[in-house]
């Protein structure tokens, strides 16, 4: 088997410790998770060069780990579990004064972001439930910075009506110019020529 281009295995090590966070966040382990994510880099590395030729490689490499991570928990009898599990999870939880009352409030939120539509959703989990900053999530994502921002604003904005909150003016610009020191992110320094795109065509689990 001839080796791999330097180019791929740059690509490879710079997004494979998100998708298997992503993965390992609907199917539950992490063996499960990297066995995921490394078929679907194995179907990127045996189509590499019409990878590299579309507008938004990350963005289609991205698209190509949500349908395997989909197929994945189908197989498994799964459904996507990502809030549940993270609710439990949560420091707040097992410090409250009525854990049974968070709970049942945590699990609306959840539900809430399970239903944003499929950018916004990708984006509140890998920005906020992961904790990716924004311009590490533009780059897991493929598409820009701006684009990730609005995103985000949209889908905080769909959240507060669905939870029947009030937005704080000025909320969003504070955490936009708390963003702008971002920088490349951890992402963006070894990203080389992987495009970028602004498009809402992925596969969400």
């Amino acid at each position: 088997m001839p080796p791999l281009p330097a180019d791929f295995r740059a690509f490879h090590q710079l997004y494979r410790p998100a998708y298997v966070r992503w993965a390992e966040l609907y199917l539950g382990g992490r063996p499960e998770a990297e066995e995921v994510v490394d078929h679907t880099f194995e179907q990127l590395a045996a189509e590499w060069q019409e990878v590299l030729s579309l507008d938004s490689p990350a963005g289609h490499a991205w698209a190509t780990l949500k349908h395997r991570t989909l197929e994945a928990t189908r197989a498994r009898g799964l459904r996507p579990v990502v809030m549940d599990n993270a609710a439990f999870e949560t420091q707040a939880l097992h410090g409250a004064a009525d854990p049974v009352g968070e709970l049942e409030e945590s699990l609306r939120i959840h539900q809430a972001i399970r239903e944003l539509p499929e950018r916004q959703h990708d984006v509140i989990v890998l920005r906020y439930c992961i904790g990716y900053s924004t311009a590490e999530t533009a780059d897991i994502l493929g598409i820009s910075v701006p684009g990730v921002r609005s995103t985000a604003r949209y889908a905080r904005h769909r959240l507060k009506e669905a939870l029947g909150l009030t937005l704080c003016e000025g909320a969003e610009d504070d955490e936009e110019a708390l963003d702008g020191g971002d920088g490349g992110g951890a992402a963006g320094g070894a990203r080389g020529g992987v495009g970028r795109r602004d498009g809402d065509d992925a596969v969400q689990p």
